[in-house]
């Protein structure tokens, strides 16, 4: 898991937004290949193994290699429909992709997002550094706004409404055409297969504002 995604990641019980604490036990480049993540709040505690972080009640013993592995060599019509539906004309910021999405992951990175998250897939051993991979339930362990596009197919259509949470403003969400959207997402378009959507402005919280004046 690539150590600038640390910033973005929250634990999964529900309480006051705070950040998570990493203990680093080894690194491989800038990917954290092995440590922990910890809940200053709650003191949950979620592994880091093989480089994948697991948000997960998973068995401890449960490691990479019972993942499904991405396909590097994803279509070059499926990357393009997936880089258009979620919106990826300009550079930075971060894309998760679950399910057959997945496969895209490589590609797609290579399009300039800063990070591209694979969830609940093992990334390939090739990807680029920017390339990170998740394990997750119905809950997406990100900070509310944090997320630039998201694209999930039946397999997480659990985490849909999830996803829309920690989506920014305006950010896309590409989900399989028999899923609702959301309340908080504006559908743009659908076809037989996907719609796209796009999460409503969010209103950024008041600033208190306090005079210099003794």
């Amino acid at each position: 898991m690539f150590i600038e995604l640390v910033d973005s990641l929250r634990c999964i019980n529900t309480h006051e937004d705070t950040w998570l604490v990493a203990a680093v036990t080894r690194m491989d480049g800038r990917h954290i290949a092995d440590g922990t993540l910890g809940c200053p709040l709650c003191r949950r505690t979620y592994a880091i193994r093989d480089g994948v972080a697991w948000f997960t009640d998973a068995d401890a013993s449960t490691t990479a290699s019972s993942l499904t592995s991405t396909n590097t060599a994803a279509p070059e019509i499926r990357t393009m429909r997936a880089a258009a539906l979620l919106g990826l004309t300009e550079p930075g910021g971060i894309v998760l992709l679950g399910g057959s999405w997945s496969d895209c992951a490589t590609p797609l990175a290579e399009l300039g997002p800063a990070h591209v998250v694979v969830l609940n897939r093992a990334a390939p051993n090739d990807a680029p550094q920017e390339v990170s991979s998740i394990v997750v339930g119905q809950r997406l362990p990100f900070a509310p706004g944090s997320i630039r596009a998201v694209a999930l197919d039946s397999e997480l259509a659990d985490a849909i409404e999830s996803a829309a949470a920690v989506l920014r403003s305006r950010g896309r969400l590409v989900a399989p055409a028999g899923v609702a959207s959301p309340p908080d997402v504006t559908e743009l378009a659908r076809d037989s297969e996907d719609w796209v959507g796009e999460r409503t402005v969010v209103s950024s919280a008041p600033v208190t504002l306090r005079s210099s004046r003794r």
